[in-house]
């Protein structure tokens, strides 16, 4: 067996060196200096490819869901989207003013337990966000 093949096996644990190998292998593993890793991370930071950004993934597309709900019972589907980590707008402007509040006791207990927030945009109309997801209200546009 050559010499090439007995280190390529050693390397993979498939065989054991034999004793004129061992020299040899001793001589190979000192003559290749590794770099300590944070080195490695310092070299990579000068270069400036240090820094993670997140990309849009193909394909994705979030989405924004509108609820309009015409009974208690569409609650469910709404905590359903809101577990799903889907922001949700609840429009509750064709609905009875005491279903209305009974949607909202629950929909405040489910944000609640899920650690989103939910925030009144106008007398009927709410913003359901889950715990990803921040509600910033500006009243100058968009700057931050």
């Amino acid at each position: 067996m050559s010499k090439v093949a007995a280190r390529i096996k050693n390397w993979l644990g498939i065989d054991v060196l034999e004793e004129d190998d061992d020299i040899e292998a001793e001589e190979f593993v000192e003559e290749q200096e590794l770099e300590p890793i944070s080195s490695y991370g310092e070299k990579r930071r000068e270069r400036g490819r240090g820094k993670v950004v997140d990309l849009p993934m193909p394909g994705v597309h979030n989405k924004l869901i509108v609820y309009r709900p015409e009974s208690y019972e569409d609650t469910m589907s709404i905590i359903g989207s809101l577990k799903a980590r889907k922001p949700i707008v609840l429009n509750m402007e064709s609905i009875d003013i005491d279903i209305a509040q009974r949607i909202l006791d629950f929909m405040s207990g489910a944000v609640s337990a899920l650690g989103g927030d939910i925030r009144k945009i106008s007398s009927k109309i709410f913003a359901v966000v889950p715990a990803d997801y921040d509600i910033v209200e500006n009243s100058d546009g968009i700057k931050e």
